[in-house]
């Protein structure tokens, strides 16, 4: 749906019910996001009802966004990195220097079939990620962008994104006391599906 031209079009078009099928798709996700950022929820809500809000004014413009998902982060990230602007009262708030991403944590179902114990260790080697590594874990793995789309939220190169999540993962196995050798056994990692690993 959401980089459906027809769906694109109708919006641009004044479609209302199209575009809460849009909000609808994409609000929790980005709530998520937003809160990795801000740490407060009615903030965050309020965050992304703007984003949608100057999305609406502009719908003229979104046939000609090719990955609507991808520009949705971005335009939360930027108004997260805005609102953090005016809280430091500083001109540049540039998220390098922001070391204080969060990873939140997302509820699964899957969650109940790994202990929780182990869990809880999985989160807390990823809170020892430094942020942008946290970050890029976080896309990648809870909102399954590829490397592309992560590199274009993050304005950084697929390269960087690829360093980042391989760094993440070497970190986290380590932490966790996992080797990548061992075939045999099915680790914590891969029993957890909601980080959907590949091995």
């Amino acid at each position: 749906m959401l980089n459906d031209q027809r769906t694109k079009l109708l919006i641009a078009e004044g479609n209302t019910k199209r575009f809460q099928l849009l909000m609808e798709a994409t609000s929790d996700e980005l709530l998520q996001y937003a809160l990795c950022f801000v740490r407060n929820q009615e903030i965050a809500e309020e965050l992304i009802s703007d984003v949608f809000v100057k999305i609406w004014h502009k719908r003229t413009e979104l046939p000609n966004i090719q990955n609507l998902k991808s520009y949705l982060f971005i335009s939360v990230k930027n108004s997260c990195l805005s609102h953090l602007r005016k809280m430091k009262n500083e001109k540049i708030v540039f998220i390098d220097e922001y070391n204080d991403f969060l990873f939140t944590v997302t509820e699964s179902n899957d969650n109940e079939v790994i202990e929780k114990e182990l869990l809880n260790k999985i989160y807390e080697a990823i809170e020892e990620l430094p942020p942008k590594c946290r970050e890029a874990f976080s896309l990648a793995k809870i909102n399954g962008f590829k490397h592309r789309e992560i590199a274009e939220i993050m304005s950084i190169s697929e390269k960087t994104v690829n360093n980042h999540l391989v760094t993440a993962l070497k970190k986290i196995t380590e932490t966790l006391g996992i080797e990548k050798t061992r075939k045999t056994k099915r680790s914590p990692l891969k029993q957890a599906s909601l980080f959907s690993f590949l091995w």
